[in-house]
């Protein structure tokens, strides 16, 4: 299928590694031209040669800094600006956090600067960016990657669960007002994903049978998500066979949410 990508620009947060690499990884595949994001200079280089080895680096840009920091992200605006931006995928959060009713205020506000704000951040900057590219009669679109545990109460981490359903609260409420500049909001929100470096790899390693056993009992395809199937919802999302849908939250978790 045909995705209307190619030669578009796209922005991911945190995309040196993880999930955000892989939905880099994707784009470029669509022919894309990808803007990686990170704050380790080491681990961002290392990211920008190895998806130049398999795409070539000529559509491949990087920026090296922290996104939670207004400054910065200004230096990252004008840097945007002189070629322009079609797409923008927030991506960075944390999930890592303390054991529920342990949280400190110090606590409360890292996982909502890292899950919330920062991305609250890069749309008011990069806004004006979008809206231009759908005034040159390109699309636009801004993708939030959320996660499940905003979604319920299926024991995840307190304060990281409220983050990511502030986020989802975000995101549906800036539907209105950016479809008057043309722009497209939507959420993919992903399960238990295994991943190089994720935290089920590391789970697997050390009890492979309780995570099975996780799976059988919590996720009615009894198995965990793959990147692909992740990257594949964010970048359909992105992409012109979804020029109709906005305020969607695309929920890629196996059916392991009880909710409607």
């Amino acid at each position: 299928m045909e995705l209307g990508l190619t030669n578009s620009r796209v922005l991911v947060t945190g995309s040196s590694r993880g999930i955000g690499y892989g939905i880099a990884s994707a784009f470029l595949a669509e022919g894309a031209t990808v803007i990686l994001t990170g704050r380790n200079e080491e681990n961002l280089q290392g990211a920008r040669s190895a998806l130049s080895d398999e795409f070539g680096g000529d559509r491949i840009e990087v920026f090296l800094g922290d996104l939670g920091d207004a400054t910065i992200r200004q230096h990252l605006s004008s840097a945007l600006r002189p070629q322009g931006l079609n797409h923008l995928v927030c991506n960075v959060g944390s999930g890592r956090s303390v054991p529920i009713l342990q949280e400190t205020t110090d606590e409360w506000r890292r996982m909502f600067d890292t899950n919330l704000f920062q991305a609250a951040g890069m749309v008011q900057d990069l806004r004006s960016l979008l809206a231009a590219s759908v005034k040159q009669g390109h699309g636009a679109s801004l993708t939030f990657v959320g996660s499940i545990c905003g979604m319920g109460a299926i024991g995840c981490p307190l304060a990281y669960a409220s983050a990511k359903a502030a986020l989802w609260a975000y995101a549906k409420n800036l539907v209105r007002p950016l479809a008057d500049d043309g722009i497209r909001v939507n959420m993919v929100s992903p399960g238990n994903v295994l991943f190089p470096g994720s935290t089920w790899e590391g789970k697997l390693a050390q009890d492979a049978v309780g995570v099975q056993a996780m799976l059988d009992r919590e996720v009615p395809m009894r198995r965990l998500g793959m990147l692909d199937e992740i990257t594949a919802a964010v970048v359909f999302l992105a992409s012109q066979r979804a020029s109709f849908i906005t305020g969607a939250n695309l929920v890629v978790d196996g059916g392991q949410t009880k909710g409607l």
